[in-house]
């Protein structure tokens, strides 16, 4: 499926990382308005994506992320199995609040168990619970997804979107590009519906002093909530720090200026 191929894509390195011992009894997504109970003794690490859980004996790892399907006709209308690579076993089964499946991704290593547990909010938001794990762990990995499911609460999501402008950019990707003289740069800022938002920049040029015209590149990325308010866009970092742009209509409608600048406003499913 689409998001279950997201999460071994965005995921799979933790399988082999070593994860701190951290001791926590709950974890929450403000942004997304879910929090969820930590299995005692198991390690967790956080990301732009979302949670990413470890037994002790690391042997399964727990995937949780936020995401904006209404329903599981939504979610299996944008599935693709077979580009993932993955294999339904069985048949989809419903739990409290959800479905749940389970798909099979067969690697050099051995068979990679994917048991998926599929919530919904009373808010039109949801949180996929994925559980990764060899033959031997698939058990332990099903019934340790269906409990952090059934230990999710749901809060309503904070607004922080309001006016017209809300309405053109939730859930859009914003992409700016500039290239004059040998020096190019390209921004992108995914204001996902959820209220989070990832941004990445990738300046690039050539450096004068160097005889063989080697490039000089510059990358980074970041990642926070967002929200606007009448025709201001606030990022506020999670790493810390506020960047404030003032919005503009254009005439173009697939087009929004940012601080005067021109950024194109595009379909994405980075975040879904």
């Amino acid at each position: 499926m689409k998001l279950a191929g997201s999460v071994i894509l965005v995921f799979f390195c933790f399988v082999t990382a070593a994860f701190p011992q951290v001791r926590e009894t709950r974890l929450s997504d403000a942004a997304a308005g879910f929090s969820f109970a930590v299995p005692d003794k198991w390690a967790s690490e956080r990301n732009a994506e979302g949670f990413a859980l470890v037994n002790p004996e690391k042997t399964v790892i727990v995937v949780v992320k936020s995401h904006n399907y209404t329903n599981f006709q939504e979610f299996g209308a944008d599935a693709n199995l077979a580009r993932d690579g993955l294999e339904l076993v069985g048949e989809p089964q419903q739990i409290e609040n959800g479905v749940t499946f389970r798909t099979v991704k067969r690697t050099q290593q051995g068979m990679l168990i994917i048991d998926t547990c599929v919530l919904f909010s009373p808010y039109g938001t949801g949180v996929a619970i994925a559980a990764l794990s060899d033959e031997k762990s698939a058990n332990s990995g099903f019934e340790r997804a269906i409990a952090i499911a059934r230990s999710v609460q749901f809060e309503k999501p904070p607004e922080g979107a309001s006016g017209p402008f809300a309405a053109q950019l939730k859930g859009k990707h914003l992409l700016f590009l500039y290239t004059a003289s040998g020096y190019s740069e390209r921004k992108d800022i995914y204001l996902c519906a959820s209220g989070a938002f990832y941004q990445s920049n990738d300046l690039g040029g050539f450096n004068p002093n160097d005889s063989d015209d080697a490039s000089l590149g510059i990358r980074g990325s970041a990642h926070g909530t967002w929200s606007i308010s009448g025709n201001s866009l606030t990022l506020n970092f999670r790493s810390g720090g506020t960047t404030r742009y003032t919005l503009t209509k254009r005439s173009a409608g697939n087009e929004v200026g940012l601080n005067g600048q021109r950024f194109f406003v595009r379909e994405q499913n980075a975040c879904r």
